[in-house]
């Protein structure tokens, strides 16, 4: 598919297929427009450089700013050897931070990583639905473009942009491990500044729903760490992502991702240069979007269906976010699916990603009852050919002939291999 250019990029797709949940209304999530917010020149002066730099990530503990916070409370885990490693720039225009007040929320000033999505109206970010929780209850509140750390507001190179509505699924309660954390995701509306709107003045990612768990993207955020990220950079780590069990996330290993890069974007399609591509998540979800031992380098992102473009569309539109029927869960659980009788004749088991849909899917017969089973003693799934799918199936029979079956699919078994040929 085409991938952004900015202003004027290609709409999004049409969102996927889920089924109807009941009928259930939910309360409205909206925060008050910005007619009695402050001004652009209001905010440039209360977001001094010193203001800005003392801000603390909302996904870090109480204590000074920029601590050696993991992406909720503390590095504990040691990651395993090859656990890819972030790389330090100078960031993309789409991709900044949003900066609020604490006084609402009883603390100090807090920030998050957001991205510039495409819109008709070119002037909606997207961030994590925990940080649009203190968004909506913040009073100075602000998106900066490729943010500049040392700079205040007026001197940031694309200024700034005062937030004047988010857009959060009312059944989102932040940083829970239930599954409406899959839900963790907010947009923000931007009011415009001297340099006009905030898609026109950055350009913009594509926000792509997607049913897949697997990609190839490029992660960007905004840690606080003093002592990984004493300048406060961006940064940005190319991974391949695979499917957090139980729930509609997918999950990423790179070390560095600390306090501050939640709501960051996951790009599909990047480029380096510009920035652009397709965005298929953010940095959030579970636990506020890590795992429980809270270690830096294990992010997950909840990815966008249904429920998500039903919320991207209200923000496009500047359309107040309606109620919604209760929420419905993830039946890819790692749970064997069907009844006890489903099981019952079953001799053997084995496990695999045959279908490569990250989920259990209706039952599929490979093989109808044959001789060539019937004697199978052992059956095995995995990786025996090396190409990174788990798809093939090893059988060893009561004669002990042993035979594999490469790039097994759903309706046959793959190419047949004897790998030990039967007893005399």
């Amino acid at each position: 598919m085409a991938r952004p250019t900015g202003p004027g990029a290609a709409a999004v797709p049409p969102s996927p297929s889920a089924a109807p949940t009941p009928a259930q209304p939910s309360r409205l999530s909206v925060s008050p427009t910005s007619s009695g917010g402050p001004t652009l020149s209001e905010e440039e002066k209360y977001w001094t450089a010193n203001r800005m730099d003392n801000a603390v990530p909302l996904d870090s503990p109480p204590g000074r700013a920029h601590a050696a916070s993991a992406p909720h409370i503390g590095a504990r885990g040691t990651p395993p050897p090859g656990t890819p490693h972030p790389e330090h720039f100078g960031g993309h225009p789409m991709v900044g931070t949003f900066f609020y007040d604490g006084k609402p929320l009883g603390g100090k000033s807090t920030y998050c990583t957001g991205s510039v999505v495409h819109t008709a109206a070119h002037d909606i970010v997207l961030t994590a639905g925990h940080c649009g929780r203190g968004l909506e209850r913040a009073t100075h509140r602000i998106f900066v473009p490729q943010y500049r750390d040392g700079l205040s507001a007026a001197n940031q190179p694309r200024g700034v942009f005062p937030v004047s509505q988010t857009y959060i699924d009312p059944r989102y309660a932040a940083n829970t491990k239930r599954p409406t954390s899959d839900l963790d995701l907010a947009f923000a509306q931007v009011d415009p500044n001297s340099r006009g709107k905030v898609e026109d003045v950055t350009g913009a990612l594509t926000f792509t729903p997607t049913t897949n768990y697997t990609h190839n993207v490029t992660v960007i955020g905004y840690p606080s760490s003093e002592r990984v990220n004493s300048k406060h950079q961006a940064i940005r780590c190319h991974v391949t992502t695979s499917r957090l069990l139980g729930y509609r996330q997918v999950r990423m290993t790179c070390t560095g991702f600390y306090g501050g890069v939640s709501g960051g974007p996951w790009i599909e399609n990047y480029d380096r240069t510009t920035g652009t591509g397709k965005v298929i998540g953010n940095t959030g979800g579970y636990n506020g979007g890590g795992n429980d031992a809270n270690d830096d380098w294990v992010t997950y992102a909840p990815i966008y269906g249904k429920d998500a473009q039903s919320l991207f569309n209200d923000a496009a539109a500047h359309r107040t976010v309606g109620a919604r029927p209760p929420y419905q869960p993830s039946t890819g659980s790692p749970v064997l699916p069907g009844s006890a009788g489903t099981w019952q004749h079953a001799r053997l088991l084995t496990s695999g990603e045959i279908r490569h849909s990250g989920h259990f899917d209706p039952t599929r017969q490979l093989l109808a009852s044959n001789s060539a089973w019937a004697h199978a003693q052992t059956i095995t799934a995995g990786d025996y050919i090396g190409n990174g799918a788990t798809d093939d199936l090893v059988i060893r029979r009561s004669d002990d002939e042993t035979t594999m079956y490469t790039a097994t699919c759903a309706t046959r078994p793959g190419t047949e291999h004897t790998l030990v040929a039967a007893s005399p």
